[in-house]
């Protein structure tokens, strides 16, 4: 087992196996049967290794190891084949419920501050998508000739500035219209890449003309080429170009929301979608994007009726739909998550070797698993 290496969330730690309460089998003369190793099992012989293993009559498991700052779990089926218990592979069960739905509450100041920052991830996301020459990455390499301006004076120096900007100004309008004439569904990225290089060669002659005019005690005037609305949110949109646009207003404490493993705050993308459905039969659908908060404009009279919640990962779903009892009060309705869902498979299968009522892993790993029950 120590070559199982993945690092999982602490909240694994949580999810400590309780002992089961089984029925005692009766005792087989010949070799054991599913039912007689069934039982709780905790590994011993491996130093600061907590490791423990439960095997249920239905053939499911759960495992759990912690060792120093390294924690693993795994569930699904097990079968006993030649002598050996053998775990795996690893499922989340699709019948388990993923999503649990706890009571509503008033929209408050932090969900304002949660709808603010959540809007601005969509915005950046979809500028991120139809902006892509904005965002960091490659370029063109491009010639450096209008920065030679060597051996003139500070007031020439600044007049080729102030042309040099133009004209590349110029170039980058150009690239720009280019880039937003393409087919988006072509893979080639040709033109991204040049509206990119043109967008730093425009940069640096502004920072060239901003310097040249200093020295020759002039006021440097530039105008950035005008540019949509959604690439103002891109992460590294600067205020040059986006003037004094503070990022998306938006105020929904008429609004409704969902807010999952609330205290938590997950620092991992939740691909979460979730459906609102009002009274009068309108639909409303939102993304719950990093925060794990997903909400929609909706108006006190727009009774919420049922919220459905449907969760992507490793690519599997996970749907659930809650009805809301009529509350004007609910703006925003705390969902609980079960993490279990998100953690990798820590092996495709894990053979333990029957000696006895000791389960030996079969790896050579060490140490062997004893039953507590």
């Amino acid at each position: 087992m120590r070559s199982l290496s993945i690092y999982l969330p602490s909240i694994i730690c949580a999810l400590a196996l309780a002992p089961v309460a089984l029925a005692q089998p009766a005792q087989d003369s010949g070799s054991p049967t599913v039912s007689s190793l069934a039982g709780n099992y905790r590994l011993a012989g491996v130093m600061e290794t907590a490791a423990e293993l439960q095997l249920d009559a239905d053939g499911s498991y759960k495992w759990m190891l912690i060792v120093g700052s390294l924690d693993l779990y795994s569930e699904g089926k097990w079968t006993q084949v030649d002598g050996q218990v053998i775990l795996g592979p690893h499922r989340f069960g699709k019948d388990t419920p993923v999503f649990a739905l706890a009571g509503g509450y008033p929209w408050g100041s932090e969900e304002k501050d949660a709808a603010f920052v959540s809007e601005t991830i969509r915005l950046k996301n979809r500028a991120k998508w139809q902006c892509a020459f904005l965002d960091t990455g490659g370029y063109y390499q491009s010639s450096d000739d209008h920065a030679a301006t060597e051996g003139l004076t500070p007031l020439q120096r600044f007049d080729a500035a102030v042309k040099s900007e133009r004209e590349l100004r110029d170039a980058y309008e150009q690239a720009i219209a280019a880039y937003f004439a393409r087919d988006p569904s072509d893979p080639d990225d040709n033109l991204e890449i040049s509206a990119r290089s043109a967008r730093r060669d425009w940069g640096h002659a502004v920072s060239v003309l901003a310097s040249s005019a200093r020295a020759a005690g002039k006021t440097a005037r530039y105008q950035p080429p005008s540019l949509p609305a959604d690439c103002f949110f891109l992460t590294d949109y600067s205020s040059e170009y986006g003037g004094n646009e503070p990022g998306p207003r938006v105020d929904w404490r008429e609004g409704v929301g969902i807010w999952v493993n609330r205290r938590e705050r997950p620092d991992a993308r939740l691909d979460i979608d979730a459906e609102f459905t009002f009274a009068d039969g309108s639909v409303e659908t939102a993304n719950s994007h990093e925060l794990g908060f997903a909400f929609v404009p909706a108006a006190e009279q727009r009774q919420l009726r049922s919220i459905k919640l449907t969760l992507r990962h490793e690519d599997s779903e996970y749907s659930s739909r809650f009805d809301v009892a009529p509350d004007s009060d609910a703006r925003v309705y705390e969902v609980t998550l079960d993490n279990r869902v998100l953690i990798k498979p820590p092996f495709k299968e894990l053979r333990l070797t029957i000696s006895g009522d000791r389960l030996v892993p079969a790896d050579g790993s060490g140490g062997a698993y004893l039953r507590r029950d």
